[in-house]
């Protein structure tokens, strides 16, 4: 426990590096210290002192005060030591576009309300114009030359750190117990359940019998003037009537990111449809960094994923009889959805936008500890109505890493009436479990829900990264992720069982939507994989004990502008 709570007191000095690596015209002179507040009193630390730190490790007088008044380690001032001088490689015109974005501004109003100008003044624009300095200098984006690259003077606020510290403290104690609690419910449902040898029944981790064929359709909705293409992956010889689930992508991913899983599943027999979503998918991406688009994200996204679901089955409905021979069953269709993709197929299962709650959840200053935060909060920019998206052909819902909490809500998501199956991440930082779906496990009203975590994933498939991002988030210090074909593996057995069971209506995968098989699967792994159903042990043992970490985090009124 006291190795997890370093890492909150390491970000109060760790401003110095991450909080500028996280920050409107180039400087014309470089700022000579960061001043930082304590009470009454007021003290500085001079760039020259972060640099002999980096050069001879020694502490100068101004940083060994803060050093001491936080209670860093030794090992901790050597990992800020080499934090400092660590480079980043981005391409600095990408960089700078982004933080001209609406997601990029957020995030500087956010770090810029702890950063500040001497005046008090949020440092947001100081902060930018430092990013961009550095980022296009030849030496290359760090954090020591972002704060070399300070147009002016910044001040800290040390209480206001050290608050967002310690709720960074709270929530790293809060997963870690969190995950406990998984492991100890997993194995107390697999003891008072029926004993089953697993290893007699079929595995959901290999592949089906049926060969697998990828049909891509290019489309047009005429009444949203929108284009998209869809993927069907299906098995290449009908075997009666099909099972049809529709899966939703995440932000800037596309459909293929999702063929491997779906080829898995199609080998079993059921079809999987992936639609694209444009203004918020890898072209998108692509445009925005070829100076196309002004955005990474379309705010209408937050309407049209839903409608593309709706869309896309009744495409499917006209295309079924001539490219499918009839054999689509699209009476009772699963949804799924990987991180905003996750609240795409809720809002099609009948969840709809809580803007109170939002309104009440952005202004809390959460967005420090919870990043899908930046995403979700943009739903405020969007007229306020009442939005409903349910698709009566939905019957089930499968979310991954989804973005769900604040835009929905408790309200939102009890009026999700069908089969849910959250699967959580240990090691997500965009989606952080303890906010995105373990607190709000106990919102569905749904009887059939199952949540699952799944140890050492990390929201994505660091294997698809490039090779700098992926090299950076691999050398951080205290993460070790599982390796892609293990995740992999846990969740093609968990979407396996969950569409068997519910879409395509077979009793008998119910066998394997129990702890127990959850144990079974993982029990020669070192990253674990836990599950249970809804039930008041899950409430009093998972979700209870969570509330008492989070409701306390005592964060002051970061509020951007104030």
């Amino acid at each position: 426990m006291a190795g997890q709570r370093v890492r909150g007191r390491a970000l109060v000095l760790g401003g110095l590096s991450l909080g500028a690596m996280l920050l409107a015209g180039l400087p014309v002179q470089a700022a000579e210290a960061i001043f930082f507040r304590y009470g009454p009193v007021e003290r500085s630390v001079q760039t020259r002192s972060l640099e002999t730190l980096i050069e001879s490790g020694q502490l100068t007088d101004d940083l060994a005060f803060y050093v001491n008044l936080v209670g860093l380690s030794e090992v901790e001032v050597e990992q800020l030591r080499q934090n400092l001088d660590r480079p980043l490689e981005v391409d600095g015109v990408l960089l700078s576009r982004f933080l001209y974005t609406s997601l990029g501004e957020e995030l500087l109003e956010q770090v810029g309300s702890i950063l500040r100008t001497r005046v008090g003044d949020n440092g947001k624009l100081s902060l930018r114009a430092a990013l961009i300095q550095a980022a296009t200098s030849p030496e290359g984006l760090s954090a020591i030359n972002v704060v070399r690259s300070l147009p002016t003077d910044m001040q800290i606020n040390v209480q206001d750190a050290m608050a967002v510290a310690n709720a960074v403290d709270r929530i790293v104690l809060a997963t870690t117990d969190s995950v406990t609690q998984m492991g100890a419910l997993t194995a107390q449902r697999t003891a008072q359940e029926q004993p089953i040898d697993y290893a007699r029944l079929a595995d959901l981790t290999a592949p089906g019998s049926a060969r697998v064929q990828i049909q891509r359709f290019n489309l047009t909705d005429t009444q949203r003037q929108r284009q998209l293409y869809m993927d069907v992956v299906r098995p290449r010889q009908w075997r009666g009537q099909a099972p049809v689930m529709v899966f939703s992508h995440g932000l800037s991913a596309s459909p293929e990111s999702r063929h491997r899983w779906a080829s898995h599943l199609a080998s079993h027999g059921i079809v999987v449809v992936l639609p694209q979503h444009p203004g918020s998918d890898t072209r998108q991406v692509a445009e925005f960094q070829a100076g196309l688009s002004s955005d990474v994200f379309d705010l209408q996204e937050f309407i049209h994923r839903p409608l593309d679901i709706s869309f896309v089955l009744d495409q499917l409905e006209q295309l079924n009889a001539t490219e499918f021979e009839g054999r689509l069953n699209l009476e009772q269709v699963g949804v799924g959805g990987h991180s905003l993709g996750g609240y795409t197929a809720l809002a099609v299962a009948g969840a709809e936008i809580s803007f109170d709650h939002l309104e009440s959840a952005c202004n809390r200053s959460l967005i420090h500890l919870n990043i899908s935060l930046l995403l979700q909060c943009q739903a405020l920019d969007l007229p306020r109505q009442p939005y409903r998206f349910r698709d009566p052909r939905i019957n089930s819902v499968l979310l991954v890493n989804p973005v769900n909490s604040s835009v929905f809500g408790p309200e939102g998501l009890a009026a999700v009436a069908v089969p849910v199956m959250v699967i959580a991440g240990s090691h997500d930082p965009a989606t952080p479990a303890v906010f995105e779906q373990f607190r709000t496990f106990p919102w569905y009203t749904t009887e059939q829900r199952s949540l699952a975590l799944i140890e050492g994933q990390a929201h994505v498939d660091l294997s698809a990264l490039d090779a700098g991002l992926s090299h950076l988030l691999t050398t951080l210090p205290g993460l070790t992720l599982a390796e892609p074909e293990v995740v992999d593996r846990y969740l093609n057995a968990l979407g396996l069982a969950f569409v068997g069971r519910y879409v395509a209506r077979r009793p008998e995968y119910s066998l394997y939507l129990r702890s127990g098989y959850a144990a079974y699967l993982s029990q020669s792994e070192p990253f674990q994989l836990f599950m249970v159903n809804a039930g008041l042990d899950v409430e009093r043992g998972l979700v209870e004990p969570l509330e008492n970490f989070l409701e306390p985090l005592g964060l002051p009124n970061l509020q951007p502008g104030g």
